[in-house]
């Protein structure tokens, strides 16, 4: 059953279930009314004609015209000596107790009072039939009048239906034009708005884990095949450095190139940790090992800008996490150090629950705090006149040659937050002016 059919047959059983109550208690009610005003006539003809009685007027040869109150009207006299005025008076009435009572006989439906008089024993009579016909077709009036409503109802609940089931249906068509279904056997008028729906997003989701894992193994392919020449560029230029033959500033391009190197490493570990799947690596990494070897990819560079290394970390500590992921978040916030903090004097310390990097340079001022994170960011203390002096000092060792820009261009934080929040963990920063800058990285409870 389609959709929109379900819809609009609950939408039109709504409305019919509150036409049907509704028309219900219409007609209880004015049955209910109708017996209430019999009732309530007869009471006042019994009244009277027990005024009459009291008056003696039904003692002598009046009283059959003044029982006589019409065609539904009967009323009896019964006396002390048994006769009845006027005759005729039914036996099942007359057996009957005095107070109201209601007879229910064929064609006839009586509303009774007996009571006793002056004269006699009163009995009053009203035939509500009419009156009952009356409530009868009124209640079919009702009926067709529902069902009226009902039919109106389910027009404008189909037509509803289709007027909000129609984005379903434009997306339906987008995703089913975007990603056919080739396997679709039955015809698209005869299918389920919301099984084709759910079938198109199906395909879509499809399609995505494919991309996504064709994109993952391209990732960890082009990573594969970058690593090896830069292990072996890198071991080449470490060579060429050891040559007696070069001059200082040949010395300095080769550490320069040596750093672009670590850099791209770095980089191809980072994009393998951001790819989403950094959990699924986790394992026992010691933690101070782990610092040890962020320091050797940033030695170099910290060393030119005089960044010194204090690792506090507990050579027994170790954390449950992916062993890339930590070394990128840690070199990263080391890098970060050697480029805005030198020259100056960088701790770390840690335990299973927590690491800390502190550095003693300038600080950061509260203000910048809430934008560290923030891509392609750099901080005023980026252009202070330590950073100015030495970008000068190196130019000129340097014969002249300009010194490279930062290699992370405002992304080592931001890539740090990211890493840390892929696999659980805060990363966190403390400032003030004057006094350097302290990491927090938050490992949460220890499994």
């Amino acid at each position: 059953m389609k959709l929109q059919y379900r819809v609009s047959s609950a939408l039109a059983a709504l409305v019919a279930v509150f036409v049907v109550a509704q028309g219900t208690l219409a007609y209880l009610s004015l049955e209910e009314q109708e017996d209430r005003i019999a009732d309530e006539l007869v009471l006042a003809e019994a009244h009277q004609l027990a005024g009459y009685a009291e008056r003696g007027d039904l003692d002598g040869p009046r009283a059959v015209d003044i029982l006589d109150r019409g065609a539904d009207l009967s009323a009896w006299l019964v006396r002390g000596d048994g006769s009845t005025v006027p005759k005729g008076l039914p036996v099942r009435l007359a057996t009957l107790s005095d107070g109201p009572h209601r007879v229910v006989e064929a064609g006839r439906h009586l509303h009774i009072v007996a009571t006793q008089t002056a004269a006699g024993r009163l009995i009053v009579a009203y035939d509500a039939q009419r009156n009952e016909d009356q409530v009868h077709q009124y209640g079919l009036y009702l009926i067709g009048l529902g069902a009226l409503c009902i039919a109106v109802a389910l027009a404008l609940a189909r037509r509803l239906a289709r007027i909000v089931l129609a984005p379903m249906e434009r997306l339906t068509l987008r995703l089913s034009e975007w990603v056919p279904d080739s396997t679709e056997n039955a015809p698209r008028s005869a299918s389920d708005e919301e099984a084709r729906l759910v079938s198109a997003f199906e395909r879509v989701q499809q399609r995505f884990e494919h991309a996504i894992a064709r994109e993952r193994e391209f990732g960890a392919n082009l990573g594969h095949e970058l690593r090896t020449p830069l292990a072996v560029l890198r071991s080449d230029l470490e060579m060429l450095g050891d040559s007696a033959t070069l001059g200082e500033a040949e010395r300095t391009r080769l550490q320069r190139m040596t750093s672009t190197v670590d850099a791209l490493a770095g980089a191809i570990e980072s994009a393998r940790a951001l790819s989403g799947r950094a959990r699924e690596h986790a394992a026992p990494v010691a933690l101070a090992r782990c610092v040890d070897d962020a320091w050797l990819t940033v030695q170099a560079a910290a060393a030119r800008v005089a960044l010194t290394l204090e690792n506090r970390v507990s050579p027994g500590v170790s954390v449950v996490a992916d062993r890339h992921a930590l070394l990128t978040i840690v070199r990263n916030l080391l890098q970060n150090a050697a480029e805005h903090a030198a020259p100056a004097r960088c701790v770390v310390a840690g335990d299973a629950r927590s690491l800390t990097i502190e550095d003693d340079g300038p600080g950061i001022a509260e203000s910048d705090l809430p934008h560290v994170f923030e891509r392609a960011w750099r901080g005023p203390r980026v252009d202070r006149g330590e950073s100015a002096a030495t970008d000068a000092a190196a130019g000129a060792s340097d014969h002249g040659a300009s010194r490279p820009a930062q290699a992370d261009r405002g992304l080592g934080l931001a890539i740090a937050r990211q890493l840390a929040e892929l696999n659980g963990w805060t990363l966190e920063v403390e400032a003030r002016v004057g006094q350097g800058v302290r990491f927090t990285l938050s490992f949460g409870e220890p499994a």
